[in-house]
This record gives C-alpha cells, structure tokens and sequence, in this order.
C-alpha cells in the first residue's frame, strides 16, 4: 500500500469532463489515507462548472473539507438531484451500513426512478457490500457508499459503490487459518472471495454475502466490479469472472451496475 512519504500530496481533477461514483470514492479514499499518514492534501476541482457542482452534491467536497483537505469550491452550490440515491456518506460499524441500505430503500420510494420491483436489489445488494467493508476491512478512514441512478442514451441504470481504505481482500481472507499463503497475487485472492463460503473468518456460516452479490450480478444487464490492491475482478452475465492485475488501489473498492 502506498506509504505517502511526500509532505503533500495532490490530486489534480482540472481537467476532468465526466466522473463515475467509482472515481469519486477513489479520490476521497487516496485524500483520507494521506491524510491520516501525516501528508497534507490538496485537491485542485474541476475546471468544468457541470462537474464541480456534480461532485458538490453528491457530497464530495464537503467530505473532503470535513476532513481537513484543502479544497477551494468557491462559486460552486450544491443541487439536489433525484438521481443521487444515497450521497456519498462514511460509515464504520455494520449498524451504520444497515441503517443506510434502509434509508436508500425509503428513498426510493418516493423518488419513483427505476422500476419499484428493482428497490430492494440495490438496497440489499449495497447494504451486502457495505456490510461486508465493515467486517473485513479494518480500514483506518472508515468506509464510504454512494448509490445513484443514471439515464444515459436511453439505458437507465442504478450504481452502488462501497471503498475502504482498508488491508485488501488478500490480507483479509489470508487471515482464515486454512488460507493462509494461499494466495500470491491480489487477483487470485479475488477469484477465491466470490466462492459460496469463502472468508477470513473461518466460520462456516460466513462468506455467503460476497458469493451472493456475485451470483446475483450475472443477470442479464447487471455487472460487479471489485478492485483490491493490485487485482480487479468483473461479473457479468457475459464475463467469465477471471481476475486480472490493476492499477494499485490501496483497500478495496466494489462497484454495482444494475439495470434500472
């Protein structure tokens, strides 16, 4: 994981023209885990107004801000959109996660976007997710979740995502006693943490949640992403689940497409 030995760190979004939820939780995990390891932070925002008041409202900047990182929003207000399902919120115990699914849920209701029969496949799919974050990653910053519908050339969508900044799924199921130097790659760690049962704990009762999502995802239309370390995994109703090495994320980010 990265060890932030500069004095500041910056993380540069000018020239930013579009965002995914996935991006954002990436930038508050990297901005948080600086942070925490002494670097002082500074976050330049986008130089594209729609962008800015994008992130604004879905609760970017005001986590960051919160948060000590140097940001400068001037000139930018905040609108509230139908579209953001559950803004980007942090969250450290399996109440917390729980409660947040519910309140996505009541949302939705009364937002009337998507189809109602749909509500409870991202409400449970994300509260399985978050849940998940809570247990097994021991992240230092917490964990963070966004849940937002998309209509975008006439496909309309629903995206959930849940990042920590935590030890990895590697670490994490390296951490089962029967598991232990099984794994010599992020990746391959990933292809063994959607199998009925796998988990960290050892406990037999455990480890269906992940499977479930996982199984749930290959659905026509629908796609799981998760990215640990060095690894990154897709599941679709076309993808074959195999892993592949990534770009370093430093805890775990999972992201939820489901037709909406």
């Amino acid at each position: 994981m990265p060890s932030f030995r500069e004095h500041e760190v910056v993380i540069d979004l000018r020239s930013t023209e579009f965002v995914r939820p996935a991006a954002i939780l990436w930038c508050v995990v990297y901005a948080l885990l600086a942070k925490k390891r002494g670097a002082a932070c500074r976050v330049l925002v986008p130089l594209n107004f729609g962008v800015c008041t994008y992130l604004k409202s879905v609760g970017l900047f005001e986590m960051l801000l919160e948060s000590k990182v140097e940001l400068d929003d001037r000139g930018i207000s905040k609108l509230e959109s139908r579209q953001v399902i559950l803004p980007l919120t942090m969250f450290e115990t399996e109440t917390a996660a729980e409660e947040l699914a519910n309140r996505a849920m009541a949302y939705l209701k009364v937002s009337r976007v998507g189809a109602a029969n749909i509500y409870p496949v991202v409400s449970e799919t994300f509260g399985e997710l978050a849940v998940n974050a809570v247990q097994h990653a021991e992240s230092s910053i917490g964990a963070f979740g966004l849940i937002q519908f998309y209509a975008f050339k006439r496909r309309e969508y629903f995206v959930c995502c849940v990042a920590d900044g935590g030890i990895g799924v590697r670490r994490s199921l390296e951490k089962n006693p029967k598991l232990k130097g099984t794994f010599s790659y992020d990746w391959t760690a990933l292809e063994m943490a959607v199998r009925e049962r796998v988990s960290g704990t050892g406990e037999v009762n455990r480890g269906i949640g992940l499977f479930g999502v996982a199984e749930d995802m290959k659905k026509a239309g629908r796609i799981l992403v998760i990215h640990s370390g060095l690894g990154a995994l897709s599941v679709s109703d076309k993808a074959d689940s195999k892993a592949k090495r990534s770009a370093l994320f430093p805890g775990t980010l999972a992201y939820v497409s489901i037709p909406a």
